[in-house]
């Protein structure tokens, strides 16, 4: 008997000491893991935000089955001297492979980890601690399987509080997702239940929000999927202004993947819209799009989220887009435009109990070269475009005549005026041939192909519509590009060959130091300081220029030194999702990152600006992706 006894025992005993063994593993496994997810969080941020949010680990205590984690989440570009923008989380930790919270959740199954998350109290955060009556606002149980899929269990508190004369009740949120990979999909549903935020002046008010996201990230760092959101009443009130209330608002976007290309839809939807309590209808959209070159998407993209990180760590007045800003984004429509993509828009629906008015669309698109000065294109990239315009005549003239009622008139006096405006416009657009009446709708139909626009099937000349655009538009791209243009002053003039002087001038502009030398080949070579770029060193070097100064080609270098071996598929994902410059690593294990440039029938002095500065951009970017894949 004590024989039996001592054998399950030992047992006992085995089974602890393996299980703990396992948990420890599972604790040393997630702190490397956990500091990895880190950095991959903050290299996505800085993709998304730059400098607006970061996430840092304060602290880190790893036991046999438990361990304690410390984040801080700041807002580092803050410029409110008196308070540190600061959010401090905990996570409380229980190892694998059988968390204790787990079991009482009745999950059975074999897991890494269970985390419980809560804020917890500062000086940024103390109006939130007061108004939950000091517990935590979130509430958070995270399980990690064995592969690393993520499952959340998020919930946020309902809240009331004033700060600086602006109250904000919080009716709560719930989380439910799940997380794959290394951030490699999402998959969940955000609800909220109500926000009103009221400084006594104007308010907002919002019931019923959701979003759900299932998606992947593609090969272009987009999300490959479908995102959603609805909202069941957004109400905005001013004082001395009409209130604006909108009911089930509802927006879905979802985007395909194939190899280069991106194609997919957008769905937009509000189901009610009310002006004091004044019904205008309903309105909806649905548009497709396919052939979008995904490199020049995600620069376009990349583009939009830069200055939109300006916008918010700048003043109204500041100026935020810059010459730079506007090559950049011309050399991504260029870019875009020679995957041909199209556009429909079928239909736009505008609903009311009077009449439905609807517009359809389909466009095409094609290859246009960059004017020469980098800004706009050279060339019209419409190649054909079709529309029908559909407007209800009773739906027209009962919103003038509510606006008409609006300034006083009476209704007897809002319908008169009403019919006699509405008989004016038919007769202009009778006269104008660019629409007829059919039954009690107006329709138009226009159609451009080959150059040749037409209206209601009669040609209108071109001459016109350029001569109208030339008059509005600075820097229109309907036109090619004018004689006076050509005449144009020696500083924009075409580059036929390229020497160190025009590359220093560029680089001197954009305060990068340099010194110039030559390689062993004798050809000038411009070595950059690096500065923060993340790089090691990064070189210009003129190819094939012998006893010339100048030449027609230009390589541009940035070499990476990583505290370890950068494996080559870090590379290889980078070359699928970016044009601009092509990565691989040397003999030495080093990341190198270059970009060609050559002046092979001339390129615009602004246009080689931007190439340059396009480059270091990639420096940066590249240096980010080797950071988080590490």
């Amino acid at each position: 008997m004590n024989r039996k006894l001592i054998a399950v025992g030992a047992a006992l005993a085995l089974a602890i000491a393996a299980y703990a063994g396992v948990s420890y593993y599972a604790g040393a496994r997630l702190e490397t893991e956990t500091v990895r997810a880190v950095e991959m969080l903050n290299a996505h941020l800085s993709r998304k935000w730059s400098d607006q949010v970061q996430i840092s680990q304060t602290s880190y205590t790893r036991g046999v089955f438990n361990s304690e984690a410390t984040y801080v989440l700041s807002f580092p570009s803050s410029k409110d001297p008196s308070i540190r923008p600061e959010i401090i989380f905990t996570n409380h930790i229980q190892h694998g492979p059988l968390p204790a919270k787990e079991l009482l959740r009745g999950h059975f199954a074999l897991s890494m980890a269970a985390m419980q998350t809560i804020l917890e109290p500062n000086p940024y955060t103390q109006a939130v601690f007061g108004a939950s009556a000091g517990q935590s606002f979130i509430e958070a149980q995270t399980s990690i399987d064995l592969n690393g899929v993520s499952t959340l269990t998020w919930n946020a508190r309902p809240l009331d509080y004033t700060q600086e004369a602006t109250r904000s009740k919080f009716g709560g949120a719930s989380l439910r997702a799940t997380i794959g990979p290394d951030f490699s999909s999402t998959q969940g549903t955000l609800k909220i239940e109500s926000l009103n935020v009221s400084d006594g002046k104007s308010s907002i008010d919002i019931q019923g929000a959701e979003i759900k996201t299932d998606t992947r990230i593609g090969s272009f760092d987009l999300n490959i999927g479908t995102s959603s959101a609805t909202i069941e009443k957004l109400t905005i009130t001013r004082l001395e202004k009409p209130t604006l209330s909108l009911e089930k608002l509802r927006s879905q976007l979802k985007l395909n993947e194939k190899a280069r290309m991106l194609d997919g839809q957008v769905n937009h939807e509000v189901g009610s819209i009310k002006i004091n309590q004044k019904d205008f209808g309903k309105i909806s959209i649905a548009a497709t799009y396919d052939q979008l070159d995904g490199i020049a998407l995600k620069s376009l993209i990349d583009l939009n989220n830069s200055l939109l990180t300006r916008s918010l760590n700048n003043s109204p007045e500041a100026d935020l887009v810059t010459t730079s800003d506007l090559k950049q984004f011309w050399l991504s429509v260029q870019s875009l435009l020679k995957g041909k993509p199209r556009l429909h828009i079928d239909p736009l629906l505008w609903t009311t109990p009077e009449g439905v008015s609807k517009f359809n669309l389909s466009a095409a698109f094609g290859p246009a070269s960059a004017s020469s000065n980098g800004i706009g294109l050279a060339s019209n990239p419409v190649e054909s475009i079709t529309s029908a315009l559909e407007i209800s005549r009773p739906m027209v003239s009962a919103l003038i005549t509510q606006n008409i009622q609006n300034t006083g008139n009476s209704p007897a006096q809002a319908k008169a005026q009403t019919d006699k405006e509405i008989k004016v416009m038919l007769d202009l657009a009778a006269q104008m041939k660019i629409g007829k009446m059919e039954g009690e709708n107006f329709v138009s139909n226009l159609s451009f192909e080959k150059d040749v626009l037409k209206v209601n099937g009669h040609i209108v000349p071109m001459d016109a519509i350029k001569t109208y655009i030339s008059s509005t538009i600075a820097a229109t791209w309907m036109m090619e590009e004018t004689s006076a243009a050509q005449d144009r002053p020696d500083e924009t003039a075409e580059i036929k060959h390229l020497d160190p002087s025009v590359l220093a001038t560029i680089l001197t502009a954009a305060d990068f130091n340099f010194e110039e030398t030559r390689d062993e080949q004798g050809d000038p070579l411009l070595r950059v300081s690096p500065g923060n770029s993340g790089a090691a060193k990064i070189d210009i070097s003129f190819i094939g220029c012998g006893t010339d100064p100048t030449c027609e080609d230009v390589l541009l270098r940035a070499t990476y030194s990583p505290d370890k071996p950068v494996a080559l598929k870090v590379a290889n994902d980078w070359n699928i999702r970016n044009r601009w410059a092509r990565a691989y690593v040397n003999d030495k294990d080093e990341a190198v990152i270059e970009m060609d440039i050559n002046a092979y029938g001339g390129i615009g002095h602004d246009a080689l600006e931007a190439m340059v500065n396009t480059f270091f951009k990639i420096v940066g970017d590249f240096s980010t992706e080797l950071k988080s894949a590490k």
